[in-house]
């Protein structure tokens, strides 16, 4: 069975077409220019599906964006990331450019099923992923079903508070790609990413080493918490911050343990995602379900 996955970033669109939950035919990739609006966005993700399905093969179309969604309705709310979009119908607009079922998600959230179903994740009962790229978000996968909530938002971790002395101190103000690119410009100046906040704290610089000492101390309080709250096997964390610097993880270990009951140490386990940047595309892909087109 062919399904199509798209991936909808603050930064880049992704559409691939799948032949089977790990086989990926075709893959294209635009940048989102959201500032734009949606409607240039839509036609260029109509554009790139033709050009990865140019015989219709696939039975549908999943699509991941960044949150909040009101799912019932298929659209994209308040996303910080994708200004001007608020009440964009996303699902049922596409759908009536491709002719085929299409299904919307959290983009945390399907990178949270990929993860754990063919990913990092696999062979675990539990999962709680966790992605650091523009924004922090969430997913929690228990028995191979993603854990929604009531109202759709279990796991928006990124709002979790990590630091109650700051007007904002929640998890993605705090240890987003975001804070620490505003972070690097203002230590080393506004032409810089948030890439030279690594390069300085791997040359010893003072700051870049109190930054992310506190970037640690912070992201354990989140990682604890949810240990506290739901004690998960496994921890799978992705996003670009992640990606880019894994090592990240080893530094974490300890100090999470540290915070854990004793009981508790031997427990955790911290793993780098293994799907990369596609992680979304796979789980938006994996929402599709339906006979042959």
């Amino acid at each position: 069975m062919y399904r199509i996955g798209i991936d909808i970033g603050a930064t880049n669109m992704r559409v691939a077409l799948f032949q089977s939950d790990t086989q990926l035919v075709a893959r294209e990739q635009v940048k989102t220019e959201a500032a734009l609006g949606p409607a240039q966005a839509l036609e260029k993700l109509v554009k790139m599906i033709q050009l990865v399905d140019p015989k219709r093969l696939a039975v549908g179309v999943g699509i991941c964006a960044p949150g909040p969604l009101d799912l019932a309705n298929g659209s994209i709310l308040d996303a910080p990331n994708l200004p001007g979009w608020f009440g964009f119908s996303i699902r049922d607009q596409l759908a009536k450019y491709v002719n085929r079922p299409v299904f919307l998600i959290n983009d945390a959230k399907a990178a949270a099923i990929a993860e754990a179903s063919i990913g990092a994740g696999r062979g675990f009962n539990s999962v709680q992923y966790i992605t650091v790229s523009t924004g922090v978000g969430g997913g929690f996968v228990y028995g191979g079903e993603l854990f929604s909530g009531s109202h759709g938002h279990a796991s928006e971790i990124g709002n979790m508070i990590v630091e109650a002395s700051l007007p904002n101190g929640t998890l993605e103000n705090i240890c987003s790609g975001s804070a620490l690119l505003y972070t690097s410009k203002k230590l080393f100046g506004e032409d810089k990413t948030a890439a030279e906040l690594f390069v300085q704290y791997k040359a010893n610089h003072k700051q870049a080493h109190q930054v992310i000492d506190e970037w640690l101390q912070h992201f354990s309080a989140a990682v604890t918490s949810i240990i506290q709250v739901l004690d998960p096997e496994v921890f799978v964390l992705g996003g670009s911050v992640i990606l880019h610097h894994p090592w990240l993880i080893e530094k974490l270990q300890p100090v999470v343990a540290g915070q854990v009951y004793g009981s508790m140490k031997e427990n955790i386990q911290l793993k780098v995602a293994s799907l990369g940047d596609d992680a979304g595309l796979y789980g938006a892909m994996m929402l599709v379900k339906g006979k042959e087109w």
